[in-house]
C-alpha cells in the first residue's frame, strides 16, 4: 500500500532551523572555551535571540550542553575507522577518546549535579563500551570480551589523563593491548 508522510508544518521546520542554530553556536563555544564559555546570556546575545527564546527550546544550561556534547560526538564518531588489525581499532576509538576527553571530563562533572547530564553519560560510556566490544571481537573470547573491554577502556582512560603526546599515548596503549590480549 501506499502511504506518505505528512508534510511538516512552517512551524516545526522553523523550530528545527532555530535549534540548529543554537545548538551549533553552543558547539562552537563548547569547542573553543569549554562549559564556561557556554553562557545562555551570551548565546542569546551573538543569536539576536532574548535568552528566554533559548531557555523555550532548552530549559536548563546542562540541556543545551547535552544537545551540542551529542553534536560533537556525532561529528567526530562519523569519521568512520579504517579497516585494519584489532589494535587498529583500538588505537582509532583511543583517538576519538582523545579529542573527546576534555569534553568527557566536564561531563562527569556536570553529571554529578544534573541528571540529564548523568543519563547522557551513560549513554555515551555505554555507546564506546559497544565500540571497543565491536573492535575486540576478532581477537578476544566471547567469555573474557567483557573484562577485556573494561580492562581496554580502563587503559585508554588512564593513559588519555597523562599529558602525551599522540605517538607516546598509542604507543603505551599498543603495549597494554598487547599484554592484555596475547
Amino acid at each position: 500500500p501506499y502511504h506518505h508522510a505528512v508534510p511538516r508544518n512552517r512551524a516545526d521546520v522553523a523550530r528545527d532551523v532555530k535549534v540548529d542554530e543554537i545548538v551549533e553556536a553552543a558547539r562552537a563555544r563548547l569547542v573553543d572555551g569549554g562549559y564556561g564559555a557556554l553562557s545562555v546570556a551570551g548565546l542569546a546575545r551573538e543569536l539576536g535571540l532574548a535568552q528566554a527564546a533559548v531557555y523555550w527550546y532548552f530549559p536548563t544550561k546542562d540541556d543545551l550542553f547535552v544537545a551540542a556534547v551529542e553534536r560533537i560526538l556525532h561529528d567526530i564518531l562519523e569519521r568512520k575507522p579504517r579497516r585494519g588489525t584489532t589494535i587498529d581499532r583500538v588505537l582509532w576509538l583511543a583517538d576519538r577518546l582523545h579529542e573527546f576527553h576534555d569534553l568527557r571530563m566536564t561531563m562527569r562533572d556536570r553529571a554529578r549535579v544534573a541528571e540529564g547530564v548523568a543519563r547522557f553519560e551513560a549513554d555515551v560510556n555505554a555507546l564506546f563500551r559497544v565500540l571497543l566490544i565491536n573492535a575486540l571481537r576478532d581477537d578476544v573470547d566471547g567469555a573474557e570480551i567483557d573484562d577485556v573491554a573494561d580492562a581496554v577502556m580502563a587503559l585508554c582512560d588512564g593513559v588519555l589523563l597523562r599529558d602525551l603526546g599522540q605517538r607516546r599515548r598509542r604507543e603505551l596503549i599498543r603495549f597494554g593491548f598487547e599484554r592484555l590480549v596475547r
